[in-house]
């Protein structure tokens, strides 16, 4: 009976050192694939500059809408006007999802502590 537990012994031992080896592999390829402090606060910083971008584009959009479509008014030209009116809108969506990643890019800089 002896020699049979002996023939055992050395499987077990290759599968418990297989077990371990897999499970430091999988540990080390997990922290490999955390997004490190310095990718986040990068991510947030542009998350929030782009916010703000976004915003003064939809700002600037929103203007030049609202002139088309006092020229339109003045030279009587209704596509100006309704091209203008479109501009506007498409400005203050612009502004709002600006104002939405700019709030995201705060509150992700405030989580991590900056």
């Amino acid at each position: 009976m002896m020699t049979k537990s002996n023939n055992n012994n050395p499987i077990i031992m290759w599968v418990v050192g297989a077990l371990i080896v897999g499970g430091v592999l999988g540990y080390v390829l997990a922290q490999s694939r955390t997004p490190s402090q310095v990718y986040m606060s990068g991510t947030a910083s542009m998350m929030k500059d782009n916010g703000s971008n976004m915003m003064q584009m939809g700002k600037m959009m929103m203007q030049s809408g609202a002139m088309m479509q006092q020229k339109g008014q003045e030279f009587g030209d209704q596509e100006m006007m309704q091209n203008g009116k479109t501009l506007e809108e498409n400005g203050s969506m612009m502004e709002q999802k600006g104002t939405i990643m700019t709030e995201r890019g705060n509150g992700m800089m405030q989580m991590m502590g900056r």
